[in-house]
């Protein structure tokens, strides 16, 4: 009984990290102890250098250094870099990081992983290098479903609205409710040939159904409007997030039973599948909460649509790009990280601001391996909604596909071990963009 007693008080104890100060020495020693049993786990045994940075990163969040977690410094004081080493072209923090995510993400999904009710979870934000603890959902209900707990918690929104939130949450709600409509259309005009053989759709062999991925626009407006943060992909598979929305937005909550998705992420899924039909397959469309980690490991292909701030998932993956959308946490502006530069290469596509007309978006079309190798992930997303739907265009217009491959000494109907297309958007208000590529990476072909 005595033992039974002290797990509970022990439980009790770490479920108080949601309402109290990480770096009290009662939460800073249950801290370290799941720090050590990450690390001792399978996702981080293989890495020496996310050991290193999420250890780093954990102990300044606790000894209140958390302000110091520049780039630079940690590239210094982590990898030793020079003081003065460029950070555009050197991206080893940010790969770094983003691997320290995906292993967390990766660590924490696992069904077997034994944890205490009330045990505290470590994540790292995407866009920022600054650690954060939670309670686990199984610890929810003692802890009342508050808010992550960093050093220093912050309120993050008030309880009064400006008028422009409001006005912005009615424009994306009806944009979400017309898409409605484009996610029951499923026909294209592509033309049908089940024969044909065309890089990526060679790649996913004979596996007959394809998931893909939907944006979610709940999700865009929570942390646009609401949390004015981006979430882990722990945060927006919980059913915290979801209990969030003020009583006037109770329509776009997930709990309402609504799950939009964005018009371009609609009108892309109506592509694709078109497409999908012609190479005599079928795709079955999946909210982003209902994708599942395992759907990562097998041999059946999911096709990822949107970046990061509208599709969670796209974060497991953005370490293995060349090509990266990442986010300027600052400002909230995407832009593409270039993990590799080639000569003449910069280390960096900078897009427009959303709100400049004519202006400049970024996006990617990549093929890559999934989490275990067996079978194909690919991605499809944009700087902005005019990216994302210049690259669904690409990907499901043979011809110009076939033309843009061929023109990169890229065989279209070959086999490769990953394939990555950047391309460049203009666009002008309501016109139909322009795009070209730019870039591109191929492996064994």
């Amino acid at each position: 009984m005595a033992g039974a007693g002290d797990a509970g008080a022990r439980s009790a104890a770490r479920a108080s990290l949601a309402a109290a100060t990480p770096g009290s020495p009662k939460n800073r020693k249950f801290i370290l102890e799941e720090l050590e049993r990450v690390l001792h786990g399978q996702e981080f045994a293989a890495s020496a250098r996310s050991c290193t940075l999420l250890r780093y990163l954990v102990e300044r969040a606790l000894d209140g250094g958390e302000h110091l977690l520049k780039e630079r410094t940690i590239g210094v004081e982590v990898f030793g870099r020079d003081s003065a080493y460029d950070t555009g072209k050197d991206a080893i923090v940010r790969v770094s990081a983003n691997g320290v995510r995906k292993r967390l993400l990766a660590h924490y999904a696992n069904a077997d992983l034994a944890r205490d009710p009330g045990s505290v979870q470590i994540s790292l934000p995407v866009g920022s290098y600054m650690i954060e603890f939670h309670a686990s959902p199984s610890g929810q209900a003692e802890t009342g479903g508050r808010a992550p707990v960093t050093p220093s918690t912050p309120a993050r929104w008030g309880r009064r609205w400006p008028a422009s939130a409001w006005a912005g949450i009615v424009v994306l709600s009806v944009a979400c409710g017309v898409s409605v409509g484009y996610n029951l259309r499923l026909a294209g005009r592509v033309p049908s040939s089940p024969g044909m053989q065309l890089l990526p759709w060679t790649q996913f062999g004979s596996q007959k159904i394809v998931r893909v991925g939907l944006a979610d626009a709940n999700y865009r407006i929570y942390t646009n409007v609401v949390a004015k943060r981006a979430l882990t992909l722990d945060e927006f598979l919980g059913e915290q997030w979801t209990g969030n929305f003020p009583a006037g937005m109770a329509l776009l909550s997930p709990r309402s039973g609504n799950q939009y998705t964005s018009l371009v992420s609609a009108v892309a899924a109506s592509r694709v599948s078109a497409m999908l039909e012609t190479t005599g397959r079928t795709a079955l469309l999946v909210p982003a909460r209902k994708l599942q980690m395992e759907y990562f490991k097998g041999e059946q292909p999911v096709i990822l649509l949107g970046s990061v701030v509208a599709n969670p998932w796209a974060e497991v993956f953005r370490e293995n790009l060349t090509f990266a959308i990442e986010v300027e946490p600052a400002i909230g502006l995407q832009y593409i990280s270039n993990h590799s530069p080639l000569p003449g290469e910069p280390g960096r596509w900078e897009p427009t601001l959303p709100t400049v007309s004519p202006g400049i978006a970024y996006a990617i079309l990549s093929l890559i391996p999934n989490l275990t190798g067996k079978g194909w992930v690919l991605l499809v997303a944009g700087t902005s909604a005019e990216g994302t739907g210049a690259a669904s265009e690409l990907l499901t217009d043979p011809a110009r596909l076939r033309k843009e491959l061929l023109a990169r000494g890229i065989n279209p109907a070959g086999r490769v071990q990953r394939l990555e297309l950047l391309l460049r958007v203009q666009f002008q208000g309501m016109d139909s963009p322009r795009y070209s590529v730019i870039a591109s990476r191929v492996a064994g072909g």
